[in-house]
């Protein structure tokens, strides 16, 4: 039996529909060309912003060793790195480069004069009260004047040598200039996860 013929008519639907296709194949092609390159570009600049968070939550676990040892806070990232018995830092010799830039000179040493209390209605420069067991927890909040780029003296924070709106807010504050996470905020965090394991 011989295959029935296609006829014009069926043939110019076909290449109709091919045509229809490739035309929207290529619109959503261009789509793509510009949002991806976008939101991949956003996706990057959140996971910088994680990454430097972390960095400094683990300096303040350091500053804290550090005091526990010395009974005073360290005066300079060196003495950190240094630290040998305990290791201050954790994560091989070489120094640790700020996301941001990638320039492990860019943290900004922050002094305990320099935090405030994140209070409501606190007066400015109330400094922050110690972490108190079954109190809810309080973050610090930070005195740029206090904490000058150039600061060099015994520190209980760093903070990223960066301006701009950030992509996470650490402690309510959104721009980088105004992050700091401190030894404070490290003890208050890990009373309320205590308290947390408590209560369950």
């Amino acid at each position: 039996m011989s295959p029935t013929p296609i006829s014009d008519e069926r043939r110019g639907q076909e290449g109709f529909t091919l045509a229809a296709l490739i035309v929207i194949l290529t619109i959503m092609s261009i789509v793509i060309a510009y949002t991806v390159p976008m939101q991949w570009s956003i996706v990057m600049k959140r996971e910088r912003d994680k990454q430097t968070i972390f960095l400094m939550k683990q300096y303040a676990r350091a500053i804290m060793e550090w005091q526990k040892k010395h009974q005073s806070p360290p005066t300079s990232l060196e003495q950190l790195r240094e630290s040998r018995k305990p290791r201050m830092i954790r994560g091989g010799d070489e120094e640790w480069p700020m996301p941001l830039t990638g320039n492990p000179e860019d943290w900004i040493l922050v002094p305990q004069q320099a935090l405030v209390a994140a209070v409501p209605g606190a007066p400015p420069g109330t400094p922050p009260p110690p972490p108190v067991p079954g109190a809810p927890p309080m973050a610090t909040k930070l005195n740029k004047e206090l904490s000058p780029p150039d600061y060099e003296g015994p520190f209980v924070a760093v903070r990223p040598r960066f301006r701009g709106k950030s992509f996470i807010a650490l402690n309510g504050a959104e721009t980088y200039d105004e992050w700091v996470y401190s030894v404070q905020d490290l003890q208050t965090e890990m009373m309320a996860r205590q308290m947390s394991l408590t209560v369950k």
